[in-house]
C-alpha cells in the first residue's frame, strides 16, 4: 500500500536532525518500498505491505527514535484517504495550512479550537483527519499553532503550508 507520511518538527531550528538520506535507508532497510522524500522537513511517500495506517505510524515512530535516538511523530495516510482529503478542501483560499492529525478528533474538542478562534483573523474546518486553516496573514500570527491542535484535539499533528500538500500529492503518482 502506498502511504503519504509527514514527520514532526524535524530539522527545524538545527534540532532533530535527520539526513534525508539516511532515513531513506533506514525505511528501505525495515521493508518499505519505493522510498521518496521532499524536501529536508520530513515529507515521505512509501509503500508497506502493511494495510493499517496506525501500524505504520507506530513502526516509523520506533524506527526513528532506535536509529536517530529522539522521539518523532509520524503521521500516515494511505493515499487514497490522502487523496480524498485534498479534494474535500473546504476553503478557497490560496493562503492554506493543513494540519494533518494522526486520528480523528472528537466533535466536542473540534469545538473547543473554533470556539478558541471564533474571534481571530484565521478560521479552521476539519475533513477527515485534515484540518484545514485559513492564513490571513501568516503562519506565526495564527492562533492554529501546532501545539494548540494538538492540545486541544488531543491529537498528534503537524501542519504543512498548502503547496507542500499538493506537491506530496503530485510525487504520489
Amino acid at each position: 500500500m502506498k502511504y503519504i507520511i509527514f514527520l514532526r518538527a524535524i530539522n527545524v531550528g538545527g534540532n532533530r536532525k535527520i539526513k534525508m538520506l539516511d532515513l531513506r535507508e533506514v525505511l528501505t532497510a525495515n521493508a518499505y518500498q519505493n522510498v521518496t522524500t521532499y524536501i529536508q522537513s520530513g515529507n515521505v511517500i512509501a509503500e508497506h505491505a502493511e494495510t493499517s495506517y496506525e501500524w505504520v505510524q507506530e513502526n516509523i515512530a520506533a524506527l526513528i527514535e532506535d536509529a536517530f535516538g529522539f522521539d518523532v511523530p509520524a503521521i500516515v495516510f494511505p493515499l487514497d484517504e490522502y487523496v480524498q482529503g485534498i479534494l474535500q478542501k473546504p476553503f478557497e483560499e490560496e493562503k492554506l495550512m493543513v494540519h494533518f492529525l494522526n486520528q480523528v478528533p472528537e466533535a466536542i474538542d473540534l469545538d473547543t479550537l473554533k470556539e478558541l478562534g471564533k474571534d481571530q483573523q484565521d478560521s479552521c474546518e476539519i475533513t477527515g483527519r485534515f484540518l484545514y486553516v485559513t492564513l490571513s496573514a501568516g503562519v506565526s500570527d495564527s492562533i492554529y499553532s501546532n501545539k494548540l491542535v494538538e492540545r486541544v484535539l488531543h491529537v498528534k499533528a503537524t501542519a504543512r503550508n498548502w503547496r507542500t500538500v499538493t506537491t506530496m500529492q503530485e510525487k504520489s503518482k
